[in-house]
């Protein structure tokens, strides 16, 4: 798992490694203009490079990275938007004249250059670029060349990922060379499109642990494929079908179909679907694998986790709270139950296992906000829902809202966002719940598939494309 820290956190991270091991902070800045070199090279290594530099230490970084690109081979030319005034950034400022790099106006460079590097605000920014730096934005955002931001992308809060001011002051950059630790406001919409490819930048701040074990545990972490292969629940040899976890679906219509389906490619042993008789025939396309009974049928010594609420339906609020407040195994509310524990909150019950899977303007209801005060900050949103259970805020980057430490996951692809992909997920987080996962690691594991299923589809696939692709995902990893 990859390591997410807020602009505090790591502030508090590069304080340690300076004062409490005595590491140089030009050190640090030289590390960081390095490896952010590096990821520019590789990407534009022929590139001829403008390197726009603000008054604070992100200045200074650029300063270091328009020196190693120069050995690298590139034609670099310094753009002091703002002259140096950090110690460390006066530093390589001057060293970067001593070394003869040219520096020009940001017209001049621009005229000669391919590329830009925006080293201007960083993380440190809190309020809207003003003066030349505003101009700067305006005219680089509208030059015609791709842009590596060095940390950041000047005018978007590293929290949030939102703009600290007007969006048409944020920079957009193709690349994102972040420093020490990956930002949350890199996995929140619009920062995750204004950043563009995100590369994490290693400056030594591991080395913060030594000095205090407890700096070693971040905000929040990257998901990553080791991870969910070690939760990845196995099947025993020797193992029946009432050993692999039974999942009631109680649902309606299509979504009924799609998250009973979804629960199957959990690899549990048994599904059943729960609606009343008189529905039965509207119930279209439900593999015959899958057990189809009436909702008096649900039964605590037989059902190990229920997936309740997709396309259930508005009038039935008095199912979703009998079942909410007194099943004794796991239950995951999606869709239709979301809306209605909305209307009359019901609080987990103490000691049982309540799960959530709410896009953005289910959480708002949930929590008495607009889904655009969500958006807004989605890391606090996810932290808010734990009052009604785990959490999954799906959407680009759906996040894992666990106590101190959420996840994150990797994914932000256009082929999730289609009618009935989230009735699958409900599934799948059921199905990885009755199997046995805690409930933190079940929307992990399901999230992971879900979305990795979805990176191999063909464009405009639909949720049925996502069920039927499942089990090559699975087998690829599990070898």
């Amino acid at each position: 798992m990859k390591p997410i820290c807020t602009t505090t956190t790591v502030r508090t991270l590069d304080a340690s490694v300076i004062g409490d091991l005595g590491q140089p902070g030009r050190v640090l800045m030289e590390l960081a203009g390095r490896g952010a070199a590096d990821a520019i090279h590789a990407r534009w290594p022929d590139a001829r490079v403008a390197v726009a530099c603000g008054p604070g230490n992100n200045g200074g970084d650029g300063y270091v990275v328009a020196r190693w690109l120069r050995v690298l081979g590139h034609a670099v030319a310094c753009v002091p938007v703002v002259e140096a005034r950090s110690p460390d950034a006066v530093a390589n400022r001057d060293l970067a004249r001593r070394v003869d790099l040219p520096f020009a106006t940001l017209d001049e460079a621009l005229a000669d250059a391919d590329l830009v590097v925006d080293a201007m605000l960083g993380t440190g920014q809190k309020s809207e670029p003003r003066g030349a730096i505003a101009d700067a934005v305006r005219t680089l955002a509208t030059c015609g060349r791709p842009v590596a931001a060095i940390d950041l992308p000047t005018g978007l809060d590293a929290d949030t990922g939102q703009p600290v001011g007007s969006e048409e002051l944020v920079l957009p950059a193709a690349l994102t060379a972040t420093l020490g630790r990956a930002k949350p406001g890199l996995f929140c919409e619009p920062g995750t499109t204004l950043a563009g490819e995100v590369v994490v930048v290693d400056i030594g701040l591991d080395l913060a642990g030594l000095a205090n074990p407890a700096m070693r545990l971040p905000d929040a972490g990257l998901l990553e494929e080791a991870d969910v292969r070690a939760w990845m629940p196995r099947v025993r040899p020797g193992a029946a079908k009432w050993h692999r976890g039974h999942v009631a679906v109680r649902a309606g219509r299509g979504a009924a179909v799609l998250a009973a389906h979804g629960a199957a490619r959990a690899g549990v042993g048994l599904v059943t679907l729960l609606a009343p008789r008189e529905e039965w025939p509207a119930i279209k396309g439900l593999w015959p694998e899958v057990i189809l009974a009436e909702p008096e049928a649900l039964d605590p010594s037989r059902h190990d986790a229920v997936v309740l609420g997709p396309g259930l339906g508005l009038d039935q609020g008095a199912a979703v709270e009998a079942i909410w407040r007194a099943f004794p195994g796991p239950v995951v509310a999606d869709g239709d139950a979301l809306t209605l524990l909305a209307r009359d909150p019901v609080p987990p019950p103490a000691g049982l296992v309540r799960v959530l899977t709410p896009h953005a303007a289910e959480a708002g209801r949930l929590l008495g906000r607009t889904r655009a005060e969500v958006e807004a900050d989605r890391f606090d949103a996810a932290d808010a829902l734990r009052d009604f259970g785990v959490p999954l805020l799906k959407g680009p980057h759906s996040i894992v809202g666990r106590e101190r430490t959420p996840w994150v996951l990797p994914f932000r692809d256009e082929r999730l966002a289609t009618a009935g992909s989230g009735d699958v997920l409900a599934g799948l987080v059921g199905g990885m719940l009755a199997r046995g996962l805690p409930p933190d690691r079940a929307l992990a594991v399901a999230g992971w598939l879900h979305g990795a299923t979805a990176t191999r589809l063909p464009r405009h696939a639909t949720a049925s494309d996502i069920v039927a692709a499942l089990p090559a995902v699975v087998d690829a990893l599990l070898g």
